[in-house]
């Protein structure tokens, strides 16, 4: 901790910590409101520098007065490059600093690809660009790849062929990622690996086009400004003019950002890369968290400062957060500690099913806000978006308004009302906005014709439906499809169970899912969860009901934000979306094997590790309070299975941090009356155990 001698006299640091009520600053007051770490940071201006920023550490502040204190020392503004991943980010640092220095304006801050832009329109010639160029949004993209795989005879194949955003999602994680796109499509769409050729195909076209019109998109932009700080020329004339350098985030930058980083850095070595390896979670876009760990060995002298004070949770809530992340292989070791107040133990809650956890989850907040917690200060978060079904159901119960981040809620996915619809139209045969909906999942099936065979289908004369269908239909795959829907609908109301007919609908809807819906697989999902929430109804309209009565969803997460926390919904949210930010109170629900870490994950070493980083992500949101749970029942593949607590969690050095409630869970199901009943000790189990294991029916066992 450098020149601090202790860890006491760390914390005696932190706590004597002011904030200044000076707008200006001089390098004197700056010490007053950083910790030691901080202070260490923020004054370190020549050589390399990694700061290892743990969750809740104030990176944030260290950028800011870094700005401050390199201007305070002389340095021009103009000489200092900022790179972070969002502009907002960028304007809220340097926001800051300019309020304490308006020279902090001039400042260069702002995102990887707006600083791409800038170079790329200045020596666009050295690339062998056209005076004019164009950029294409993402939108631009899918659709000039469509229009390519149109041309090149693609989309007349009999096989299945992408969507034209899953054809541009799919380049892009190329690129992003570093990888072949046949690799790309074993991990995101296996289906579609028999395409690798064509897509490689398809890739080389679309760069031939862009380049005969100068045209770039969202991902040429990083890699045309690799190619530029090649050129040494160029590369001299960046490093003259930005002499120092720092990265904001370092553990989410892909393999293309880390080698534009050390190209600006390379002749200077005035690079400070801010960022957190245990907190790197997002590979699927492209982020390659070893980027921390290659920091120091392309700039050998690295100065390595690790920022673990923490000014959010309480200490309980972060020996959690330390015990979890102590299983990862690969780090930088850090303790996080805080004088934060608070001696509440997060809990860990069991519970039968899916159900019970939510509406315990929801009867929680409710408390919460009864004894005057805002709701905009509470979080339920998870791993997929599924599994936040129950929950949804059992807010809209009590009338509690909640706000879903990172997705759409549950019930307005598009695959989940085209389920919905089959339900409603079996319960009611004249809903004709749900039979309207059905008919056009149908190939060969247009409005006009929906229109007149929406009587038919639901007619009672299934004698004459073949022949009626006749009339109105001339496509002969039509018309069997048309068979097939109207079968459904008579098997449906002799099923006795809502669970059984749903999984007959789904039975059906499979192979529209599958030519609808490039990223089917996971849809699956949402409808394996749509039959477990099912199990647990007797009432197909109640089902409905509480269907319908799920609020529509938050327009956006800014209008959320915009609001005052007492004027806030509950929140929602992958732990993915939840990222950067925080609440006083945080549920962790679903805590299992299969949901954290992931399923797909579980054969896969670099995959486990970033599971465990996801759920200390998640623990590190909670300011207050943290609530662990899980249910034991669960469904794979359709049949019933005993869940395992999350392997995470059922580590000792865990465990042991946590306060773990059965009760809940024993307090469910019937009870046997115990009047009278006599007890056996341990011996006495222990003997006829024996007894048992000597008898023939014992034997049998083994």
């Amino acid at each position: 901790m450098s020149s601090w001698k202790s860890r006491k006299d760390f914390v005696s640091g932190c706590l004597s910590l002011k904030v200044p009520l000076m707008k200006t600053s001089k390098i004197e007051d700056f010490k007053s409101v950083l910790n030691p770490a901080q202070w260490d940071a923020v004054t370190t201006m020549e050589g390399p520098l990694l700061v290892v920023a743990g969750a809740g550490t104030g990176k944030t502040r260290v950028i800011e007065y870094r700005c401050l204190y390199m201007i305070e020392n002389g340095i021009l503004p103009e000489q200092i490059l900022l790179l972070t991943f969002t502009r907002k980010a960028a304007r809220e640092m340097l926001g800051r600093a300019s309020l304490h220095d308006p020279r902090c304006r001039k400042i260069e801050g702002g995102t990887f690809h707006s600083f791409a832009y800038r170079l790329i329109r200045q020596y666009k010639s050295v690339l062998g660009l056209g005076d004019i160029i164009s950029f294409l949004d993402e939108a631009d993209s899918a659709d000039l790849l469509h229009l390519l795989a149109a041309k090149a005879g693609f989309l007349e194949d009999k096989s299945r062929f992408p969507k034209k955003d899953t054809l541009r999602a799919v380049l892009s994680m190329s690129t992003n990622r570093n990888q072949p796109i046949r690799d790309v499509l074993a991990k995101d769409y296996p289906h579609f690996v028999p395409l690798s050729a064509p897509l490689e195909e398809l890739r080389k076209m679309y760069t031939q086009f862009k380049l005969e019109r100068n045209l770039i998109d969202y991902d040429d932009m990083l890699i045309y400004l690799k190619f530029l700080l090649e050129n040494t020329a160029i590369n001299e004339k960046a490093a003259a003019h930005f002499r120092y350098v720092m990265v904001d985030e370092f553990q989410d930058t892909n393999k293309i950002q880390a080698d534009i980083v050390y190209s600006l850095g390379a002749r200077h070595n005035n690079c400070m890369a801010v960022g957190d390896d245990t907190q790197s979670i997002y590979s699927f876009r492209g982020a390659y968290y070893k980027n921390m760990f290659e920091f120091p060995k392309r700039f050998p002298d690295t100065k390595i400062i690790k920022l673990e004070y923490n000014y959010r949770s309480t200490q309980p809530i972060l020996d959690v957060a330390n015990a979890v992340i102590e299983g990862e292989k690969q780090k930088y070791s850090k303790v996080l500690f805080t004088t934060q107040p608070g001696d509440e133990k997060p809990t860990l809650s069991y519970f039968k099913d899916a159900f019970s956890e939510a509406e315990w989850v929801a009867h929680k907040i409710k408390e919460y806000r009864d004894e005057g917690v805002p709701l905009g200060s509470l979080g339920v978060l998870y791993r997929s978006n599924y599994l936040s079904l129950p929950v949804q159901l059992a807010l809209s119960k009590l009338n509690i308004p909640f706000a879903v981040f990172g997705g759409m809620k549950f019930i307005e996915t598009a695959h989940v009302k085209d389920v919905m619809a089959f339900l409603k139209a079996h319960h009611n045969p004249k809903d004709e906005i749900s039979i309207a909906r059905i008919l056009m999942l149908l190939d060969g099936i247009g409005p006009r014709t929906a229109e007149r065979v929406k009587e038919i289908i639901l007619g009672a004369d299934t004698q004459r439906l073949e022949a009626d269908l006749a009339l109105v239909v001339k496509s002969a795959e039509a018309r069997r499809e048309l068979l097939k829907l109207a079968e459904l609908f008579r098997l449906l109301p002799g099923i006795e169970t809502i669970e059984k007919k749903i999984k007959k609908v789904i039975q059906f809807y499979t192979p529209i899912l599958k030519k609808k819906f490039d990223d089917y697989p996971a849809r699956q999902e949402d409808l394996e969860a749509f039959v477990e929430i099912s199990s647990g109804y007797t009432s197909l309209e109640q089902f409905l009901v509480d269907f319908v009565t799920i609020e529509p969803p938050e327009r956006s997460v800014l209008e959320a934000e915009g609001k005052k926390e007492d004027e806030r919904p509950v929140t929602l949210s992958t732990v993915h979306s939840a990222k950067g930010l925080e609440w006083e109170v945080v549920f962790v629900i679903a805590l299992v094997d299969g949901s954290i870490p992931v399923s797909y994950a579980l054969d896969d070493e670099e995959a486990i590790e970033e599971e465990r980083r996801l759920l200390y992500v998640a623990v590190t949101r909670a300011r207050k309070y943290l609530h662990f749970s899980l249910h034991n029942e669960g469904r794979n593949g359709g049949m019933s299975s005993f869940n395992r607590l999350s392997r995470f969690v059922s580590e000792p050095r865990v465990l042991e941090k946590i306060r773990t409630d059965y009760a809940w869970y024993e307090d469910e199901g019937f009870a046997l009356d115990q009047t009278g009943t006599r007890r056996m000790d341990k011996d006495e189990l222990y003997r006829k155990l024996t007894d048992y294991f000597e008898m023939d029916n014992g034997k049998d066992y083994f």
